[in-house]
C-alpha cells in the first residue's frame, strides 16, 4: 500500500520533499495508517510532521482514551502533537444543525487554527476510496446538481496552504490489511456502528453489496467522479463566458439577460447560466444545489408568451418580458435547514422559542402549547426540524393527509416565518406536531404506561 499511496501523491503532486505536514489523526485505523505511512517517509522526504487531534467530547471516557492513545504514539516517535477540545453540543444549539454537521464545522476550525499556528504547507486527512464512494452514492440518492462536486477532492486550497487526501487511491480493506501487516494499533469509534447516521448505513449495507458485484467499483467511481468534475469545470467556464455576453443588467438583487441570445445557447449552457445567476442572487459566491429551481425556471423560460412571472422560494421571482428575462430577489433569504435531536427529558431552543420534554405516567389536558405522546406510539428518537419540500402529515380529527405548507397558509403564517417554523418528528420521519398550529393523529394504544410530555415554554 505504501508504494501505491506514494505513487498517487507523486503523480498528483500532493506532497513535496521538505514540506511541513499537519496530519489530522482521530486514532482510528484510517488516520493511524496515514500517520504511520507519512512517519516512515519522514527521513527520505525531509518532512516535518505535526499531528492535530480534535476531541469532540461526545463519547466520555472513549474520547479521552483516543486522545491519550494518539498522544502517546506521537511522543514515542518524537512527533509534534496538539489536541483541540470542541463543544459539539453547544454548536448544535447555536447553529441549529445536527451532530455530524456541528462536529465537522468545529473540526475544520481546529485544523485551520493549528495549520496557521505551525505554518504547515499541507493538511493531510485520511479519507479513503470507500469514503469517496459513499459520498457519491449518498448525493446521487438524495438528489443533487451535476454542477456540484459529487465526491471528495484529492486536494483543495485550505488556509494559506492545501488540504490533501493521500488515501483516496486505496480502500478500507487495504488500510486494515496494512495495519495488520505493519502491526499498527488503532482505536475503534463506537459511533461508527450506529445506524442513526446516513453514512454509517451506506458503509455497512450499501457499499459492501456493490463490491460483491464489482470489487473494483471504488476505482471506477473515483474515475467517473473526477472526469465528471473536470468536464463540468470546462462547461461552467463556457457558461460564465456566455453569461457575460448576454447579461443586460447586474445589480445587487437583480440580473437581467437577453432573451434571444439565451435561447440560442445549448441546453447544458442554459442550465448552467441559470445556476450561475441563482448562485449570484442567493449566496453571494457560496455555491449550492439549485437543481429543483433550475428545472422549474427552464420550463418557464421556454414558454413563448411574454409578460409572465414565476415565484420561487426565498423571495426569488423570474420575469419573462418582451426581450429579456429578469431574475430578482425581492423578499428574503431563508436560513439553512435544521434538525435537532430532542432529548427526553430535556430543553431545546428553536427559532420559535424553547421546548421542554419530560416522561410522565399520566396524560394531562392538552393545550395549544402542550402535547402528550404515548411512549410506544412513535419511533425514537424525536427531532425538531424545519419544513422540507413536500412535507405532509395526518392532522388530528381530519381524514387523510395534509400538506404542511397548506397549514401555514390556512393559519396565515407570514412567508418569512414558515421556513424556520419547528416541526416535531420521530425517527421514521412522521410529523407529530406543527408546533402551536396542529397536532397529528396518533395510533390508538391499548395500554399506555408512560407518556412524553412536550411543552412549548417560549423564551422564558
Amino acid at each position: 500500500m505504501e508504494q501505491e499511496v506514494q505513487r498517487f501523491m507523486i503523480e498528483n503532486q500532493l506532497l513535496e520533499k521538505g514540506q511541513t505536514v499537519l496530519v489530522a489523526v482521530s486514532g482510528g485505523a484510517d488516520s493511524m495508517a496515514l500517520l504511520s505511512l507519512l512517519s516512515d517517509m519522514r527521513a527520505e522526504w525531509s518532512l516535518t510532521i505535526h499531528v492535530v487531534h480534535v476531541n469532540h467530547q461526545l463519547r466520555g471516557d472513549e474520547s479521552e482514551e483516543d486522545r491519550m492513545f494518539v498522544q502517546n504514539w506521537c511522543q514515542q516517535r518524537n512527533i509534534h502533537f496538539r489536541e483541540y477540545r470542541v463543544d459539539v453540543l453547544a454548536e448544535k444549539q447555536t447553529e441549529k444543525v445536527g451532530t455530524q454537521a456541528a462536529a465537522h464545522t468545529l473540526r475544520y476550525q481546529a485544523f485551520a487554527a493549528e495549520m496557521n499556528r505551525v505554518n504547515a504547507d499541507v493538511l493531510a486527512t485520511a479519507h479513503h476510496g470507500d469514503d469517496n464512494t459513499e459520498s457519491v452514492l449518498m448525493k446521487l440518492n438524495r438528489g443533487t446538481s451535476p454542477y456540484l462536486r459529487l465526491g471528495i477532492a484529492m486536494e483543495r486550497q485550505f488556509e494559506h496552504g492545501r488540504l490533501i487526501r493521500p488515501l483516496l487511491c486505496v480502500t478500507k480493506e487495504a488500510i486494515l490489511k496494512y495495519c495488520t501487516e505493519k502491526k499498527i494499533l488503532h482505536r475503534d469509534d463506537s459511533s461508527n456502528e450506529s445506524d442513526s447516521y446516513t453514512r454509517n448505513r451506506y458503509r455497512k449495507y450499501v457499499v459492501p453489496e456493490l463490491k460483491k458485484e464489482n470489487p473494483l467499483n471504488t476505482i471506477h467511481i473515483r474515475r467517473f467522479e473526477e472526469w465528471q468534475h473536470d468536464d463540468n469545470k470546462v462547461l461552467m467556464g463556457l457558461a460564465e463566458d456566455q453569461l457575460a455576453e448576454i447579461i443586460i443588467v447586474k445589480e445587487k438583487d437583480t440580473v437581467t439577460i437577453d432573451k434571444d441570445r439565451y435561447l440560442k445557447l445549448a441546453i447544458p449552457l442554459q442550465r448552467r447560466v441559470i445556476h450561475l445567476i441563482l448562485n449570484c442572487l442567493y449566496n453571494k459566491g457560496i455555491v449550492r444545489d439549485f437543481s429543483s429551481y433550475i428545472e422549474q425556471i427552464e420550463l418557464f423560460l421556454q414558454s413563448h408568451s411574454n409578460f409572465a412571472s414565476i415565484d420561487l422560494r426565498n423571495g426569488l421571482k423570474v420575469y419573462r418580458e418582451n426581450n429579456c428575462y429578469r431574475f430578482t430577489q425581492e423578499v428574503y433569504v431563508e436560513s439553512d435547514n435544521y434538525c435537532l435531536e430532542l432529548a427526553v427529558p430535556g430543553i431545546i431552543t428553536t427559532p420559535l422559542g424553547r421546548i421542554r420534554t419530560e416522561i410522565v405516567s399520566t396524560c394531562g389536558d392538552e393545550t395549544v402549547e402542550c402535547m402528550y405522546i404515548p411512549v410506544s406510539s412513535f419511533s425514537s428518537p424525536l427531532f425538531i426540524r424545519n419544513r422540507r419540500s413536500g412535507d405532509r402529515f395526518h392532522p388530528k380529527g381530519v381524514n387523510g393527509s395534509k400538506k404542511v405548507s397548506r397549514v401555514f397558509i390556512d393559519r396565515k403564517i407570514d412567508l418569512p416565518r414558515r421556513h424556520d417554523w419547528p416541526l416535531l418528528v420521530d425517527s421514521a420521519g412522521n410529523i407529530l406536531w406543527i408546533l402551536l398550529l396542529h397536532k397529528a393523529e396518533l395510533p390508538k394504544q391499548q395500554a399506555v404506561d408512560h407518556y412524553v410530555r412536550i411543552a412549548f415554554v417560549g423564551n422564558t
